[in-house]
């Protein structure tokens, strides 16, 4: 049975306030704790995630300073930066001939005719100059020891060749070519450019020896038998004793500079060059007891190293350099003896004394005569042959260009 109190009634009774359950008592405290602790919690993920995003964006900074760097070395440098255009070096020189100067032993007056020289034939065909002292390459590269003897133990000066011939490779990074000539040498006959009589693909094929002795005359280590002129990136050539360093050209490849879209590759890197280059000026080459010093650190490298073979082309020697007859070489003058004729034996023996100089000839080298404007015999031959080529003014700019244009024409046409 269902009933209710009056209004009234329950109105007058007196109100009671019930204390509250523990149940209830403790999760209002622990509700209260937890949004304490959850405030904290989200504080810190808040510095946590702020924390790791200052150290991806430090990473980060390093990724892309690493990465400029990395790109930074392969960049040409600023002074061979102003010799090219930035699309891609087209107005690089095409070659480049090292000159080596030696101010200790040299006179001024000497060497300023071996650079008019170079500079006339440079001019005729649109090459670079790139001349320097020996001597600046000395400093950091003593490495004197003492030998079994107590001895200190000095390398030769004519070594420095090599980290000048690299430093014109950094300089130029675009350059192909590079042509070291020693200063006791000279450029007779400029009407020939090197594309022309020596570097194009057909004419070095034509002229490589090939299965031929790298040390004459019968060296059983032989140059590669199916070595094509594109595969060439050292260019040397020998008299009747040695292969030579007197004249020599290292060459880039193409799909080394990284020029031709679609390709890779590092900016003016040359592996094979650079390579060449360190290995030739090893300090264990340098102060090895080898009698004609860099000469004969280049006939051991191309008889015992295949990676430098591979890539090495041995041309005639009267192509790169002739001998005058004063220095042993093999020309008409020497055709009698004594005003007899010579015996078999002695044309064999006048074969391999060398090349002698004929009209036409490109270079004439005054093999042995050391420091030319020292002796009186190697002057009075220089000076013959300087007259030679008086006929080569150093043009003007507008005179040169015609002969240089024909020249680009006829690399491009390769």
């Amino acid at each position: 049975m269902h009933f209710s109190l009056p209004t009234t009634v329950a109105a007058s009774l007196p109100q009671t306030t019930l204390a509250p359950s523990p149940s209830e008592k403790w999760s209002s405290r622990a509700t209260s704790h937890q949004k304490h602790n959850s405030s904290k919690t989200a504080y810190f993920t808040h510095i946590l995630k702020r924390r790791r995003r200052t150290v991806y964006l430090f990473l980060f900074a390093i990724l892309c300073g690493l990465v400029y760097l990395y790109r930074r070395q392969d960049e040409p440098t600023s002074l061979s930066r102003s010799l090219m255009p930035k699309s891609g070096g087209k107005a690089a020189p095409p070659v480049v001939i090292v000159v080596a100067l030696d101010k200790s032993s040299m006179s001024a007056a000497y060497s300023k005719r071996i650079l008019e020289n170079r500079k006339r034939y440079a001019d005729k065909w649109g090459y670079e100059i790139f001349a320097r002292d020996l001597g600046e390459y000395e400093a950091g590269n003593e490495y004197n020891f003492k030998d079994g003897l107590g001895k200190t133990r000095h390398y030769l000066k004519s070594f420095n060749k090599l980290p000048m011939i690299r430093q014109a490779m950094s300089m130029y990074p675009y350059t192909k070519t590079f042509w070291f000539l020693s200063s006791d040498s000279l450029i007779i006959n400029m009407d020939l450019s090197l594309h022309s009589h020596i570097l194009s693909k057909e004419r070095l094929n034509s002229l490589m020896l090939r299965d031929h002795p790298v040390i004459p005359p019968e060296s059983i280590i032989k140059t590669f038998k199916r070595t094509e002129a594109d595969d060439v990136q050292f260019i040397i050539t020998q008299d009747g004793h040695s292969v030579k360093s007197d004249s020599f050209f290292i060459r880039r490849k193409k799909d080394e500079y990284g020029w031709e879209k679609g390709k890779g590759g590092k900016k003016g890197g040359s592996v094979y060059g650079y390579y060449l280059l360190d290995v030739w000026f090893d300090p264990l080459y340098r102060f090895y007891h080898f009698g004609d010093g860099e000469t004969s650190a280049l006939e051991h490298m191309i008889q015992w190293h295949p990676t430098i073979l591979a890539k090495l082309a041995i041309i005639p020697q009267r192509i790169m350099m002739s001998y005058p007859i004063a220095a042993g070489g093999n020309g008409a003058a020497n055709k009698k003896k004594d005003g007899k004729d010579k015996s078999p034996d002695d044309d064999v023996k006048a074969k391999y004394a060398g090349a002698a100089y004929e009209p036409g000839d490109f270079v004439v080298h005054f093999e042995k005569c050391g420091v030319v404007e020292k002796d009186k015999g190697c002057m009075k031959e220089f000076e013959r042959y300087w007259k030679m080529t008086e006929k080569y003014k150093r043009p003007d700019s507008k005179k040169a260009k015609p002969a240089a244009k024909k020249e680009k024409g006829n690399r491009a046409a390769q």
